[in-house]
């Protein structure tokens, strides 16, 4: 395949022939006009005659694309018509679900309705395309008859009734056969042993024609255009599932990448290129194995007694190391970063060792070879578990940063997590280092017009780099408002900012039609703001959500559409990648200039890296992740040529700090207003609020 793309590559016509194409398409007066009776945009011409260049010479690209060029065509017509001629397979990586569904749902049928009514383009209508996610995303069949079968040892009341559920789905017939089709969401240890993440699930023993996940890999094997999310994208890197260096491919033997949302990439490839260990996986591995208290577990029908003792003790050692964690090591704080090797506890290794020995010892005893897989399986895991375990512990790795914290919904899960202070020198290995394109695009990739700190920490170098504005008249649909008397929320009495907060919020929101996103830093001022405005908000008869309160964002979402006038709190998140176009988003208030917490582990092993090449942290890293961040806020507002709305930044730093230049310089509109909380002092009294 290599040998053929260098032989086209070198023939002229192969990419004169893309670049006529692609121009008789994207042109004015083109085939997007005249066929689909899309406008002519200058820079989504600009953007794919860039990308086909990128292609035919096989080199990486980061291109920044305001909102509204419309990336997603600009993209997929070079990309789909290159790979039917190079022979390559295309990924498309996203990091979103709702851009994934519009890739999907939109954007593809479109390119495909496009090529099928242009004669020139025919030859190019039957690409095929696929999507592909991670592996225990997809029901196995051939699991889920074994679940059945064996439910009385697997299984209590509800989760038996949670398997028959699954059943139910899988006999009407899903599309893809994911749990994202299943709603409500599937119990998560009942589909841990119904999903295709295991052994069970192979060439041998299950067949596309009844296996989900087979037939997902068949599609995909036989695809032009493969679409995938980042973190999936970064696992696959991370467990060096990829192909040998030779073949040109970074996920497949002879392929090439568009990253769409690349802002995401230095964060998403962090997290999936690290460990993450959570006190709910490791109890629920022993417990599936066997719950002496409820005698159910794989080891039922198989384990011997000294098996069930080990299993059980290993089970007792987990909690009461998690449990010390919780109490003794974390105490108060949410997180903690770890900074001495076996500074943690060891009691957790022998119990740990002497089950999997355990595991291992019967699995050589153990006819069936269903099960003998199914207890493999289970002894890779435990042993990923414990190696995880071993490196935490002794932090085997001088280039990671190892930390503690708690999450979950009760905030009551332990998770021992690690990353590498730097993404750049693996992904410069394992990304552009190979001989294909890498194609990196998204609304927010550069500081001052350039992507220069964007490049660094993806470790793409001197990579060629281009940037086409929004074509949204910003100056006519946007009106910018920064409030000059806000307290600092860092200093004096906190109260007193909070008070400020909520009340700001309620007269902006109160004094218009339309929807209002209001955008947090962190959850505890949400919930406070949350807690105040609700009682006020209800005299209008509108409704108010907040993240983290009964909705998912999908559904907060939906919601905002529908109902055209709540006031929606969102934090993280809800800050880029939500899109919610006309007047059912009318305003965004951004309550505080988007600093990433310099507490967080990462983040100051990142400044001591710095520091010892006497940089500054805050100029370095703080301060462009936090202006890359205030861009995509403000980029939720205007998300289409007719939208207009109000914008208000309510953080009055960005007028009496130094830095605060650098956020006024990426304003959308060089105008805006200077306002204080009385010049809202209309309808006060009526709301109960005292200015």
């Amino acid at each position: 395949m290599i040998g053929f793309l260098e032989d086209q590559l070198g023939d002229y016509s192969f990419s004169e022939e893309l670049k006529q194409r692609v121009g008789s398409v994207f042109s004015p007066g083109g085939d997007l006009q005249q066929i689909l009776n899309f406008e002519h945009r200058p820079e989504q011409e600009q953007m794919a005659q860039k990308i086909c260049s990128s292609l035919t010479s096989q080199s990486h690209l980061v291109f920044e694309a305001g909102t509204g060029v419309g990336k997603s065509l600009a993209y997929l017509i070079p990309s789909v018509l290159f790979s039917l001629l190079s022979r390559k397979t295309c990924v498309i990586a996203t990091n979103t679900i709702s851009l994934q569904e519009q890739l999907l749902g939109k954007d593809i049928p479109a390119v495909r309705d496009l090529l099928c009514r242009v004669s020139p383009l025919q030859k190019f209508q039957n690409f095929r395309c696929a999507l592909l996610v991670g592996r225990a995303n997809y029901l196995c069949t051939n699991r889920l008859s074994r679940a059945l079968s064996g439910q009385g040892d697997l299984f209590e009341g509800r989760q038996r009734e949670e398997l028959q559920r699954i059943a139910q789905w899988a006999s009407d017939g899903p599309e893809e056969g994911i749990r994202q089709e299943l709603s409500p969401s599937p119990n998560s240890a009942v589909w841990d042993l119904v999903n295709a993440d295991s052994s069970l699930c192979s060439p041998k023993n299950c067949h596309p024609d009844t296996c989900f996940y087979r037939r997902a890999r068949a599609r995909v094997e036989q695809s032009d255009l493969v679409i995938v999310n980042h973190s999936l994208l970064f696992s696959l890197l991370g467990a060096g599932i990829v192909p040998d260096e030779e073949d040109g491919g970074v996920l497949f033997s002879n392929d090439f990448v568009i990253f769409d949302e690349a802002h995401e990439i230095p964060d998403v490839a962090s997290e999936h290129l690290g460990i993450t260990l959570s006190s709910w996986a490791m109890e629920t591995f022993f417990r599936k194995l066997y719950n002496g208290k409820k005698g159910k577990g794989l080891l039922k029908r198989m384990g011997r007694s000294a098996d069930f003792d080990a299993i059980e003790k290993a089970e007792m050692a987990t909690g009461d190391f998690f449990q010390y964690l919780h109490t003794q090591i974390l105490g108060e704080r949410d997180r903690l970063r770890i900074r001495e090797p076996n500074s943690l506890p060891m009691e957790l290794f022998p119990p740990f060792s002497r089950a999997l020995r355990s595991l291992i010892e019967l699995s050589d005893l153990v006819d069936d070879e269903t099960s003998k897989l199914e207890l493999k399986d289970q002894i890779k895991r435990g042993q990923g578990y414990l190696s995880a375990l071993s490196e935490v512990i002794e932090l085997k790795d001088n280039s990671s940063v190892y930390w503690l914290e708690r999450g979950g919904s009760a905030n009551q899960l332990i998770y021992l997590r690690s990353a590498p202070v730097s993404v750049s020198s693996i992904l410069a290995d394992e990304l552009f280092s190979r001989s294909t394109s890498v194609v990196m695009t998204s609304a927010t990739l550069t500081r001052r017009g350039s992507a220069e700190t964007f490049r660094q920490q993806v470790g793409a170098g001197e990579v060629e780099e281009s940037v086409v504005q929004s074509p949204f008249d910003y100056e006519k649909n946007m009106r910018i408002s920064i409030f000059k008397d806000c307290p600092e929320p860092m200093q004096g009495d906190r109260s007193k900012y909070l008070n400020y907060l909520f009340r700001a919020i309620y007269l902006l929101s109160s004094s218009l039609e339309g929807g209002t996103l209001v955008l947090f830093t962190n959850f505890a001022d949400l919930r406070f703001c949350y807690e105040q405005l609700r009682p006020l908000w209800a005299k209008h008869n509108r409704s108010i959500y907040a993240q983290g309160k009964d909705y998912s964002r999908t559904e907060l979402r939906k919601k905002m559409i529908e109902e055209g006038d709540v006031l929606l709190l969102g934090a993280e998140s809800f800050w880029k990648g939500f899109d919610a176009k006309g007047q059912c988003l009318s305003q965004v208030i951004l309550t505080r200039l988007p600093f990433e917490n310099p507490n967080h582990p990462l983040h100051e092993a990142k400044a001591e890296a710095l520091q010892a090449e006497n940089k500054n942290s805050f100029r370095e890293i703080t301060l462009p992740g936090a202006v890359i961040r205030f861009r995509q806020g403000i980029g939720r507002l205007i998300r289409s040529q007719v939208d207009c709305g109000e914008l208000a930044i309510l953080d009055s730093r960005i007028l009496g700090k130094p830095y605060g230049k650098e956020f006024i310089r990426e304003l959308p509109k060089k105008s805006y207003d200077t306002l204080s909380m009385l010049d809202l002092g209309d309808g006060c009294e009526d709301s109960g609020i005292n200015i």
